[in-house]
């Protein structure tokens, strides 16, 4: 008797457990990995027997079990308790360049831009934790800025008497660390920046370094992500006024509106307690202009969609996705300023925050990603009367000659993709379009 009431409450406790793993409501993307979760395939006889389905339940089952996010949170824990900590600690955080993700790059949808990131994605040095902040260590290289300089050249050669070239390359948030002991990364980033400045002929240098330097007590850069803040940004639209010549927008003209509790992508890459026990608020500012935004895929100017300049329903993990609505390859956004001045801008996603405040100042602006493109510049200025060209971005798209040839082929790019796909009998793939911008 005993044993079949002890059989009952096992299977009872079983199926309980099953209906309650079952049934219960399944989130569709966690915020805090910035990532979708697993769903069940359709379950088939084509999906059975190739075994997708399967794998499916295996993928699902991994996202899905049971206090699966109490887990996690707990064994961050257990990662940073070993050893001695004590209050204020510094620590380092040494990352590991991923290994790319085929399906992943593959994937160009709207859904899966949103969160790709090149510092996501090719970050591998060293980070500092400090009082639950996270830095980048290093202020760039001087020599790789002239190399920077050279490409804005050719463009403002090739423009002249057209449209004016002007750089806007944000420092890392390394150079305002608030110790003194890290005073050096600061002279780092103004020697990485100046050296763009020293290098341009027929460019115009917007010295975001300095304007943000006068402004070193403020919080311009979130603690748990990479990318600065609105305030940040903001200090950045001013230098870049003072460039222009434009006179920037006083921020307490603009709606002022606050987000909380954002956990970023330098959270997502250390995981440390102390600074998912300090998330971020975000203050942004909207200029009072109204707007509408078109957003275009990779290659051509077909099936535009809706975009927003900004993005007010976007929180959690997903925050920094307020301005632009993420990343595009191409946006169009047209104000009701009527003066009839257009911009392109030429971006990483650093530039989403800054790109926004520049609605004051133009009738149309074309807020391209190099990353993603393949429009060709060239034609996008010409045929549509572009007076300005600015390339603000963060540093580390100004650092590499990969991104800084990104930018130079936008000049040759065909509107089609970079890359021929493969033909199936063949593991070669076709070399990518020439990288040089001296043609006619």
């Amino acid at each position: 008797m005993i044993n079949k009431i002890n059989s009952i409450l096992f299977l009872v406790a079983l199926v309980g457990m099953y209906s309650f793993y079952l049934f219960t409501p399944k989130q569709k993307v966690s915020l805090g990995e910035k990532r979708k979760l697993a769903v069940l395939a359709e379950l088939t006889f084509d999906t059975y027997l190739n075994g997708s389905w399967s794998h499916s339940v295996d993928d699902f089952v991994d996202d899905h079990f049971p206090f699966r996010n109490n887990f996690i949170s707990m064994a961050e824990i257990f990662h940073a308790s070993k050893g001695i900590h004590f209050k204020n600690q510094e620590k380092i955080f040494i990352g590991k360049k991923q290994s790319s993700n085929k399906k992943n790059e593959e994937d160009t949808t709207h859904a899966k831009m949103n969160f790709k990131d090149d510092f996501e994605e090719a970050y591998s040095g060293s980070l500092l934790i400090l009082d639950g902040s996270v830095y980048p260590v290093g202020g760039g290289s001087p020599k790789m800025s002239r190399v920077f300089a050279a490409m804005l050249n050719e463009y403002a050669e090739k423009l002249r008497g057209r449209t004016r070239v002007l750089s806007a390359v944000a420092p890392l948030s390394s150079a305002f660390i608030p110790a003194l002991k890290f005073r050096k990364y600061n002279g780092q980033n103004k020697e990485t920046l100046l050296a763009i400045k020293n290098s341009l002929s027929g460019a115009i240098f917007c010295d975001v370094f300095n304007e943000l330097d006068k402004h070193a007590n403020e919080k311009m850069y979130f603690s748990t992500d990479h990318h600065w803040n609105a305030i940040g940004a903001y200090y950045a639209y001013v230098a870049f006024c003072r460039g222009a010549g434009f006179t920037p927008v006083d921020r307490n003209k603009m709606e002022k509106r606050i987000k909380y509790n954002f956990l970023g992508s330098l959270y997502q890459l250390t995981r440390d307690p102390s600074v998912k026990a300090n998330p971020d608020t975000m203050v942004y500012y909207v200029p009072n202009v109204t707007t509408t935004a078109i957003r275009y895929g990779a290659n051509n100017f077909d099936h535009p969609t809706k975009a927003n300049v900004f993005s007010h329903a976007c929180s959690g993990g997903n925050t920094y996705l307020t301005f632009l609505g993420g990343d595009a390859p191409l946006i169009k956004i047209t104000t009701s300023v009527k003066n009839g001045k257009k911009a392109v801008v030429i971006k990483n996603s650093m530039g989403n925050a800054f790109a926004v405040y520049l609605i004051s100042h133009y009738e149309e602006i074309y807020v391209l990603d190099f990353r993603y493109s393949n429009h060709n510049l060239l034609q996008l200025i010409e045929q549509n009367k572009i007076n300005d060209l600015i390339f603000a971005m963060g540093m580390y798209g100004a650092q590499s000659q990969g991104t800084i040839n990104m930018m130079r082929r936008l000049a040759t790019n065909s509107g089609v993709p970079k890359y021929k796909a493969p033909v199936s009998d063949s593991n070669k793939v076709a070399r990518p379009v020439k990288d040089t911008l001296k043609t006619n």
